[in-house]
């Protein structure tokens, strides 16, 4: 069973990030900035900190480097916070310029995912050796929005709104070099998908779509492994690589858990849903970390006897009819023989 056990009114909640080590939980909320919380006890979460932000800003995924919080801010670009007095966080710059959704850190170098309905899609790199005066190293244009990016070695992977994801060289940081892309399926929602990276394997979200593994280990060759079509607005994904689970984020049907153990063939295996729109996922142990549009920040809890397979409502009722169905037909079995 998948049980909610904590919940905090926060605004549009985006983002989520845990501190495991100090227990501490960093949430994205739009244009009500960052705010963050003392989660040693899961279940009554404790705010510690609120940095506001500008009407015209919109905080969405942030990174954390050490005591650092890195955020693509929106029409704010890319704001960069620093959190060493967890009490009383300082912003230390905007890096003002084209609208920002994601942001990745790698030693001193921040690349950016931009762009908004057309209008400054590209990839952008910029030197953070000096977080108060960040510094433009070089950019690549993008076919459509830039929304999401993964950085392995020296590749970046961006998803886009018009083109699936893009793959980029960054190896010389002043002049990144697009090596591949993924055309996958065009669609005019600037919040294209979400993408993580594991190994030679690409999991994508269609904001509007669908569900995606791909093979990544020829980037000139990008294919598609398996997709699940039954969600209805897969926002966000999140890998657990030790449940082989994929917690996929749908605005309209909650929380899907699927099982991604065989790419294959992907199946639903377990369903939270509250009524929210869930943005997106921390998992640590058996606790979920939860952003939502409607119902802020929450936390779930996996029960351990649910073996994460049933423990929902409608998951429970079908195995129910199951033992129905095989008690019934054994009394029946029995009493023939009898």
């Amino acid at each position: 069973m998948i049980t909610k056990i904590a919940q905090i009114e926060t605004g549009d909640a985006y983002d989520v990030w845990v501190d495991t080590s100090s227990n501490i939980t960093y949430i994205t909320c739009g244009y009500s900035g960052v705010k963050t919380f003392d989660v040693s006890d899961p279940g009554n979460p404790i705010e510690i900190a609120n940095v506001s932000s500008s009407l015209d800003y919109y905080a969405h995924q942030l990174f954390m480097q050490e005591n650092l919080m890195f955020i693509g801010d929106g029409r704010g670009g890319l704001k960069i916070i620093d959190f060493e007095n967890i009490s009383s966080p300082i912003v230390l710059s905007q890096y003002t310029g084209d609208y920002a959704w994601d942001v990745e850190v790698i030693g001193n170098t921040a690349f950016v995912a931009n762009g908004f309905m057309g209008s400054g899609d590209r990839l952008t790199v910029v030197n953070v050796t000096d977080p108060t005066e960040p510094i433009l190293l070089g950019n690549h244009t993008t076919i459509g929005d830039a929304t999401d990016i993964e950085i392995v070695e020296n590749l970046a992977f961006l998803t886009t709104s018009y083109a699936g994801f893009t793959v980029f060289d960054i190896s010389n940081h002043t002049n990144p070099i697009q090596l591949g892309q993924y055309e996958g399926e065009s669609t005019s929602n600037a919040e294209l998908g979400d993408l993580e990276i594991i190994g030679d394997r690409a999991f994508l979200s269609y904001w509007d779509k669908s569900f995606k593994v791909l093979n990544i280990s020829d980037i000139s060759n990008i294919r598609v492994l398996a997709e699940f079509n039954e969600s209805l607005s897969a926002f966000s994904v999140h890998i657990d690589t030790e449940r082989n689970l994929a917690f996929l984020c749908d605005l309209e049907l909650g929380l899907l858990l699927l099982d991604i153990q065989n790419p294959a063939q992907i199946t639903e295996v377990a369903r939270y849903f509250d009524g929210g729109k869930p943005n997106r996922i921390e998992v640590v142990g058996n606790l979920i970390y939860m952003t939502d549009q409607e119902n802020g920040f929450v936390i779930l809890e996996i029960g351990e006897s649910s073996g994460l397979s049933v423990g929902l409502e409608p998951f429970l009722l079908v195995g129910g009819l199951a033992a129905i169905v095989i008690i019934y037909w054994w009394l029946k079995k029995a009493k023939a023989s009898g």
